[in-house]
Parts: C-alpha cells; sequence; structure tokens
C-alpha cells in the first residue's frame, strides 16, 4: 500500500473532486476495491493473491460496497487459480453475496490521507463460478485486509479466499496488491 500513497493523496482532486471528510467510523457504508481499475489507475498490480498449503495461488480483483448498519454487500470480481501441480490455471468469475463483518482499523489520516480512505478488515460471503464449469457454484468466503488507519499488530494487506469443502487459500502473498475501502 506503501506505493499508492503518493497516488492516492491526489485521489480526492483527481477523481472525486473537492469532497468533504467523512469522520472515522465503522458505521456506514463503504466502496471496497481488490486491485482494481481504481487501484490499477494509481500504479498497483492486478488483483491480490493468496496462497493454499498445496502451493496454489489464487489471484482476486473485486469491486463493491459494503454496509455496516444494514449488514449488506454487493460485487464481485474475477479469479485466477494457478495451480502448482499441473500448472493449470482455472479462471472464473464471483458474486457477494453478504457481509460478514468489517473490522475497521480507522480512517487513513495517521497516513496523510483523506479522512474517507479506510483501512480495516473485511469478510465476504461470495459465490464462485469457473469459466469452464458455468453450472458449478461455490460458496467462498472473502477475507480483504487493508492496513491503512492504525491496524493491529500482525495485521498484512493482503486476501484469503476460502472455498468451503474444496480449498483454503488461507496464506497472503506479502506485498501482492493492494486493496482500500472509501466511505460513501
Amino acid at each position: 500500500m506503501r506505493k499508492l500513497f503518493a497516488f492516492l493523496i491526489a485521489l480526492p482532486l483527481l477523481v472525486f473532486g473537492a469532497v468533504p471528510a467523512v469522520a472515522a467510523t465503522e458505521k456506514g457504508s463503504f466502496e471496497y476495491h481488490v486491485g482494481d481499475a481504481l487501484i490499477q489507475s494509481f500504479g498497483g498490480p492486478v488483483g491480490n493473491q493468496a496462497m493454499a498449503g498445496n502451493g496454489d495461488v489464487v489471484t482476486i480483483v473485486a469491486t463493491g460496497t459494503f454496509d455496516t448498519v444494514q449488514k449488506t454487500a454487493t460485487g464481485g470480481g474475477t479469479f485466477a487459480h494457478h495451480v502448482a501441480a499441473t500448472g493449470q490455471t482455472i479462471t472464473g468469475t464471483f458474486v457477494t453475496t453478504g457481509l460478514v463483518s468489517f473490522q475497521s482499523y480507522g480512517d487513513a489520516t495517521p497516513q496523510g490521507l483523506p479522512a474517507s480512505f479506510f483501512g480495516g478488515k473485511l469478510m465476504l460471503n461470495i459465490v464462485a463460478t469457473p469459466d469452464a464449469a458455468p453450472n458449478v457454484h461455490l460458496p467462498a468466503t472473502l477475507t480483504v485486509e487493508c492496513a491503512l488507519g492504525n491496524p493491529p499488530t500482525g495485521a498484512e494487506e493482503g486476501v484469503r479466499v476460502n472455498v468451503k469443502d474444496v480449498i483454503n487459500f488461507n496464506k497472503t502473498v506479502h506485498e501482492s496488491g493492494e486493496n482500500i475501502y472509501i466511505a460513501l
């Protein structure tokens, strides 16, 4: 996330125009961005990665919204699952079906960013569909962590994906991508 700071400081002027500051809170509506076009427009990589115990790696690109008061979430994205044993890559899409939880780390003003930018740990229910098997719908939990604000010790920018009863990508690939939450 550090390499985006310079770019993100200019975000209110470049993207939103003059945006009033939003008080730091964990209650309200937010956008989430995981290696998506917004992150890429500021020089970040495409997606964010997690690794399973068998060496498989998944790359996630996601965009959407969530509301901590109404306990809802929308959006979705794409995935690319690289199978270590065969070298095959399985691609597909996913839709966000619900908000599990959001632990706010507060606004990003400690990093010199606008008060509408937040860090935190977001957990979403998703349903993934491989491109090669459009009738297969796999329920999963996507965890997104943004280390802005005042994150706890051990917090690391990244994603994790647990595809229930199939595979658990439970290790963040260090510095593989970037995420951000923006208060609406």
